[in-house]
């Protein structure tokens, strides 16, 4: 079995004044997208971050701390094909040498659920680049605020549906879904996500001098040398769900740019 390459969501380690200014921007909560600032609490790790909600894909920032120092970078790959975890596990494997594969289970009160089903490599480079997969188990949306929304499946759109429903957001949010990201990688994590995409229908190529762009299914990444001042996510190209004129947003050492049905956002820990 062939998996397409599909972005589930992704994320990225800010300094304190950028997280501080994402926290409380008001064109992040009143304009962008349905979101949260949320501490995670696994059996195997807690973490607090923020979220932002597209249709199919969305995206976190976090402080320096438990997800690794300013910089540290990390990519979900989606799967929607129930029980297929087991099949890239095995891939990664074979390309990678180790993987993990298990079941992630989310609190609800004093009990859990099942949230997904998670495969990655071993060990995981927590402190630099993250590469892991999401099956969401087909038990999560019956379990965990299932009046909200009708959604008994395992799409990344029907679990993002209830996350939206559950969160405070835009009446019309803007954000629709990534579809490109530009990475600084050292030539370890370069190495590390070619291998990674092996295990899926994605094709690779060289554009010219360090760089390297690895495309799947909607959805576009380009690498390029990590330096002293470069680490990590660089910028995330998003749809916009409605036409909207330009618009520079600035969000601590970060800038989002929206035109027509197009947006940037920009990094930078300099």
């Amino acid at each position: 079995m062939t998996l397409p390459l599909r972005l589930n969501h992704l994320f990225r380690v800010v300094d304190a004044e950028t997280f501080a200014a994402a926290r409380d921007s008001a064109w992040l909560r009143e304009v962008f997208a349905p979101g949260e600032l949320r501490t995670t609490r696994r059996p195997d790790w807690t973490y607090t971050g923020l979220y932002w909600y597209g249709i199919s894909t969305y995206l976190e920032l976090f402080e320096e701390g438990p997800q690794g120092p300013i910089g540290a970078s990390g990519i979900a790959f989606a799967i929607e094909e129930p029980g297929a975890t087991a099949a890239i596990a095995s891939a990664l494997r074979q390309s990678l040498g180790e993987a993990d594969h298990r079941l992630v289970v989310r609190p609800v009160g004093d009990d859990t659920v099942p949230w997904f089903h998670i495969a990655h490599a071993v060990p995981d480079q927590r402190a630099g680049l993250k590469l892991w997969t999401m099956e969401y188990h087909a038990d999560f949306l019956a379990g965990w605020h299932a009046a909200h929304t009708p959604a008994r499946g395992i799409t990344r759109a029907e679990v993002l549906e209830r996350y939206a429903a559950v969160s405070p957001g835009p009446a019309r949010p803007l954000l629709g879904d990534v579809v490109a990201v530009t990475m600084a990688v050292t030539p370890a994590e370069r190495g590390f996500l070619l291998r990674h995409v092996e295990a899926f229908d994605a094709t690779t190529r060289d554009t010219g001098g360090d760089g390297t762009m690895v495309t799947g299914d909607d959805l576009s990444i380009g690498l390029s040398a990590a330096s002293e001042t470069r680490r990590g996510l660089q910028d995330l190209v998003f749809r916009l769900r409605r036409p909207t004129g330009r618009e520079v947003i600035t969000i601590g050492r970060s800038t989002i740019t929206v035109e027509g049905t197009r947006g940037v956002w920009k990094f930078r820990d300099v």
